[in-house]
């Protein structure tokens, strides 16, 4: 399991919130996968990754908020 990182890259059609709580799923299931084989450093990094596409998350929550 040397490389779990998932490879981003840019789409045309933008990011959705559809496509971002499809990555923070994604993301879960990982973490759950590395908590069953104690991988210590995985869990850590698919946080960190987690803790940005939440942030995305709410920033497109907030950002769609204003504009009423």
């Amino acid at each position: 399991m040397s490389d779990y990182r998932s490879k981003n890259t840019a789409v045309s059609r933008g990011v959705t919130l559809n496509t971002l709580k499809d990555e923070l799923y994604s993301l879960n299931m990982r973490l759950l996968l590395a908590m069953q084989h104690h991988n210590k450093e995985a869990q850590e990094d698919i946080r960190a990754q987690m803790a940005a596409v939440q942030a995305e998350i709410d920033q497109m929550c907030l950002g769609s908020g204003s504009r009423r």
